[in-house]
């Protein structure tokens, strides 16, 4: 469900035999936050997990750019109440952001700060939005939508087909759903630039236990098995949901040394013992995006990296985008 952040500005005026002349005059600014999702969970659909609350900072820009009001929520009240001049204003919504941004004063500056997916938690996802308006004396109001820095990659169905008759009679287990080659940083502009950082790249070419873990990442303790012989197949129908970066390398790579390439969706498995990768390209994916992978369909062996893509004809991805925004969806068959 979509996060909304809307904002109401009520001007008001002092009694003129009180107010002095030029005096700003004061507008109150209430943020109402509803249907803020939790974002992250397995066996279930995400938008069922909960509902709460977002921290919420606000800045307000004059037409030249300057900070002329800022306010924050705190845990107990989701209202603020801030003084600003009337006149044309740029309305600026950060939510969960960890970074204290009381102290921008410019909105150049606020677009080049930089938002960090380990910042994010499963159940607090980094949000910015805006909204143009003009104050003027009476009843005001601004609605802002905010979008996720982050990307959702979704995967619904893994479904074993093995053609040949000697794959057919091995027991095939997973082990494991991740992304690799995540981007770790997106500007506030959400125009999207590749960290120049790789300390700021999670699993590069492959798995890593790391601080993103819960966001990127789902290592299963024991493997699921999905077949045990030709006669007992099992599909594993438990969506799994995982959070990226926005990730704008255009050109994909297959070097050994690490460089900038597309994040790859991972499936992780086992035949008879043997482990077998099925990586999916995530091309350029953009925040607040959703790309599902409605059935994965498996009829061959995998590839023996996670960085390398299977040979065709191997799986088959059917692959959707939908809103948050629509990126991809679709059905995938190895």
């Amino acid at each position: 469900m979509a996060f909304m952040a809307i904002l109401s500005l009520a001007c008001t005026k002092e009694n003129p035999s009180e107010q002095a002349p030029h005096q700003t005059q004061m507008a109150t600014l209430q943020v109402n936050v509803s249907d803020v999702v939790t974002t992250r969970a397995t066996s279930v659909k995400d938008s069922q997990i909960g509902v709460g609350e977002g921290d919420i900072q606000v800045l307000v820009f004059n037409s030249d750019g300057n900070l002329v009001a800022f306010g924050k929520n705190n845990a107990s009240s989701s209202n603020l109440t801030i003084s600003l001049p009337t006149g044309v204003v740029k309305c600026y919504a950060v939510v969960n952001s960890t970074e204290n941004l009381s102290t921008v004063s410019k909105e150049s500056v606020l677009l080049q700060k930089s938002s960090y997916l380990k910042n994010n938690a499963t159940s607090k996802m980094e949000m910015i939005g805006s909204a143009t308006k003009t104050v003027s004396a009476g009843v005001n109001s601004v609605t802002i939508a905010v979008k996720r820095f982050a990307a959702k990659v979704q995967i619904d169905k893994i479904t074993p087909a093995f053609t040949s008759p000697a794959h057919k009679a091995m027991e095939f287990k997973l082990t494991g759903i991740y992304l690799i080659n995540v981007n770790g940083s997106c500007p506030y502009s959400q125009v999207s630039t590749a960290s120049t950082d790789n300390g700021l790249w999670y699993n590069r070419q492959k798995y890593v236990s790391g601080e993103c873990n819960s966001l990127i990442s789902d290592r299963f303790d024991s493997p699921v098995s999905l077949q045990l012989s030709a006669d007992t197949v099992t599909p594993y129908t438990t969506s799994h949901y995982l959070y990226c970066y926005p990730n704008p390398t255009a050109t994909d790579s297959s070097a050994d040394s690490w460089s900038h390439r597309y994040t790859r969706l991972v499936v992780e498995t086992t035949l008879a013992g043997k482990t077998y990768y099925y990586p999916v390209n995530i091309p350029a994916p953009t925040a607040n995006t959703l790309y599902q992978i409605t059935n994965m369909k498996i009829t061959g062996l995998g590839s023996d990296s996670p960085d390398k893509l299977v040979e065709k004809g191997t799986i088959s991805v059917s692959i959707t985008v939908t809103d948050w925004s629509t990126g991809f969806s679709k059905e995938v068959e190895y």
